[in-house]
């Protein structure tokens, strides 16, 4: 969308800010830190030294192993900007404020006569101001905002069955993606960056128990990427809306396309009044830092095309013009950068921005949509058609832009305050983390895949929506309004063929436990061929036979629990399907099987200082007691965990004393917020002896 030039003077005067300052890229012409390196060639030596420093980690060499041969994994992009460069523009009284490492490059804030000064370093090739654009990635349209929630959910929470998703169910299914999740495959194993206004996840019960692994806030240069002082206060709405349809889970309320995975999250984007103000440098550093730390996706529904300085004034000569050739995937920064990162191993997803359908020769995407070797994402509606705000191709070189398109309109997202507030939300930015969501189930199941094996799979399995006769725009797949289609989470795992769940359910019957996962395989498992493997010291491992239970997809073994609450039975699955095809579940499970603790089940056998009795009333809605009797007084530690071993609250840690004890949990979380209704398990230990109770939670 466009913003007339009178609206965007008009703001800055009504803020009352005076800006004197503008920030600027000064690019260098080397890195004196990596000679030493670069002499002999870039090998194990600069490896070592990168990962000894911090620079870099295991898990992004790792990853980039993938596309990169082991000689080649390390670049002099990957050392930092040399310091004494940086001391030097300290010198001549320039505020440093940041640094882009592939860019080999400095952002300064200062004024023009200060930033002259740089122009005669001879390490200096080029200075150009950094500009910040000013528009909103919602579409719009209006939203709806359910202040208090929805009913309570009181039907079945298995994936798949529409009860689970709430109002979120229709934005996921038209992407086939609850039928991938009740093949228990959940996005687990995998690193998700979010690129974004800020996030305000620990007061929203869809966002609460979502795996956070770093977060750094590139504007006030902290940890905190939710509101803070300082911030506009809509900071971090767009940014929480974004993360919940990735990341979020409220069964009956809302669930994100891969609740199971890691994330990272990234404050770039500043909003200084009511409308969303973006700064690229922030969004290239972020990006540089989630490549480093290991990051599988990397999700942006953020985009640059018409700019603004710091003083508020327009600079359109320095602004990124379609008419002028500067989508071509090589002008803007955070295209060079978003093409850097997938060279390095990583799924950029990016939004196509909101301006506009154009007529499929002239686009009207905002960068870096225009990337190379990334997924841009457009909008549809919930019945497959092109949404008017979605930002259409082709590139300036030629190449079909969106690459592909998914629910973008009145998608169902949490919203702040919290902590169970919704709305109905439009916008390319939430068909890219749709988007981004089915990635990483694809690399959740083939963890192995390269950025470009994934894209190809998911424009392979798109959904082409028939064209009209007669419209002359769009007469063939792809083209620069759908791409290659409607992504499809559900067609994507078919084309693989064979895949395996990413978690486990167990159960006890008797003196045994029963354990499953799930399965899919388009010629269907032979469970006579099939075996599991389990061990109770991850060093020995024993067979025994599978069977299908009577639940879809699931294939379960029985063992003997382990001898105490410490011990723990690790297995796989060794599957092999009609056309004599072999997985093992979880992927590679021989060396990397699932984990069940000791603690997480009762065998009859165990006895200790105390005796727990069930809790009542269960399931419950308000509150539930939990009893035990101690013969001693002992060390009490009370958690409660939900169905995916994410820590929810604890409630008692503690010295207390011989006898009964009753301690009651109300439903809170540890921010004192609500739980999301479903199936909980409360840790009891007792100086280190441990029991369970499985607990049903309906609000």
């Amino acid at each position: 969308m466009k913003i007339a030039f009178a609206f965007l003077l008009t703001m800055f005067t009504l803020t009352g800010t005076s800006f004197c300052q503008s920030k600027y890229w000064i690019f260098f012409k080397d890195k004196p830190n990596a000679n030493a390196f670069n002499q002999f060639g870039l090998g194990e030596k600069a490896e070592k030294y990168l990962l000894n420093s911090g620079i870099l980690t295991r898990r992004a060499i790792e990853r980039r192993l993938k596309v990169l041969p082991s000689s080649s994994v390390v670049f002099e992009s990957d050392f930092p900007v040399y310091t004494p460069y940086i001391d030097s523009l300290r010198a001549i009284g320039l505020n440093v404020v940041g640094a882009s490492r592939w860019l080999n490059a400095a952002v300064v804030s200062a004024d023009s006569s200060l930033v002259a000064g740089a122009e005669g370093f001879p390490f200096v090739t080029a200075i150009r101001k950094v500009l910040s654009f000013n528009t909103e990635m919602f579409s719009p349209l209006p939203s709806q905002v359910s202040s208090g929630g929805l009913p309570a959910f009181t039907s079945s929470t298995t994936p798949a069955d529409s009860g689970l998703y709430g109002p979120s169910y229709p934005q996921l299914a038209l992407s086939g993606i609850p039928r991938v999740q009740a093949l228990g495959i959940d996005g687990k194993g995998v690193l998700i960056g979010m690129l974004d206004t800020g996030f305000r996840y620990e007061t929203h019960e869809a966002l609460q128990n979502v795996r956070i692994v770093g977060e750094h806030d590139f504007i006030q240069h902290d940890s905190i990427t939710e509101n803070q002082a300082g911030d506009a206060p809509d900071q971090d709405n767009h940014g929480t809306s974004t993360l919940s349809v990735l990341g979020g889970y409220s069964p009956g309320n809302l669930v994100g396309v891969a609740y199971g995975a890691d994330f990272m999250l990234a404050k770039t984007e500043y909003v200084p009044v009511t409308d969303f103000k973006w700064e690229e440098d922030n969004w290239v550093e972020g990006l540089e830092w989630m490549e480093s730390r290991g990051a599988d996706v990397v999700s942006s529904s953020v985009a640059y095309n018409i700019f603004v300085d710091s003083s508020g004034a327009i600079d359109s000569s320095q602004s990124y013009f379609w008419s002028r050739g500067d989508f071509n995937g090589k002008t803007a920064e955070s295209s060079v950068a978003a093409s850097r990162a997938a060279s390095l191993g990583v799924i950029v997803v990016q939004a196509m921005g909101n301006e506009g359908n154009g007529n499929g020769v002239v686009g009207t995407m905002d960068v870096p949509a225009d990337a190379d070797s990334i997924i841009s994402v457009g909008a549809v509606n919930a019945n497959g058609n092109l949404a008017g705000f979605s930002s259409t191709g082709p590139t300036n070189d030629g190449r079909i832009k969106p690459d592909l398109v998914a629910d973008g309109t009145s998608d169902y997202v949490a919203v702040v305050p919290g902590p169970n507030t919704y709305a109905y939300e439009s916008g390319t930015s939430f068909a890219t983390p749709i988007t981004a969501g089915i990635a990483a189930l694809i690399l959740s199941v083939r963890p192995d895949y390269t950025p470009m094996e994934v894209i190809d799979l998911l424009k392979r399995t798109a959904v082409r929506n028939p064209i009209a006769t007669g419209d002359s725009m769009m007469t063939a797949y792809p083209n620069n309004f759908y791409g290659w289609g409607i992504v499809n989470a559900w067609n994507a795992i078919k084309s693989i063929g064979f895949v395996g769940s990413n978690s486990f359910s167990f159960w006890q019957k008797g003196k045994l436990i029963y354990i499953a996962a799930r399965a899919y395989s388009t010629s269907g498992v032979d469970i006579g061929l099939s075996k599991a493997y389990y061990s109770t010291d991850s060093v020995h491992y024993y067979s025994a036979p599978v069977f299908q239970t009577d639940t879809l997809s699931q294939i379960a073994f029985s063992v003997a629990p382990p001898t105490s609450v410490a011990g723990h039975v690790y297995f796989y699955f060794d599957l092999v399907d009609s056309s004599g095809k072999s997985i093992d579940v979880p992927y590679k499970g021989s060396q990397t099987p699932f984990d069940l603790p000791g603690w997480m089940v009762t065998p009859e056998s165990i006895t200790g200082n105390f005796l727990l009795l069930d809790n009542y009333p269960n399931p419950f809605s308000r509150e539930t007691h939990i009893t035990f009797m101690l013969k001693n007084a002992a060390h009490v530690e009370i958690d409660v965990y939900d169905i995916l071993g994410r820590k929810v609250k604890t409630i008692y840690d503690g010295q207390l004393p011989s006898g009964y004890q009753t301690l009651v949990w109300d439903g809170s979380t540890e921010h004192q917020r609500i739980a999301g209704s479903g199936v909980y398990l409360i840790k009891v230990d007792v100086d280190g002896s441990v029991k369970t109770l499985k607990v049903l939670y309906l609000k």
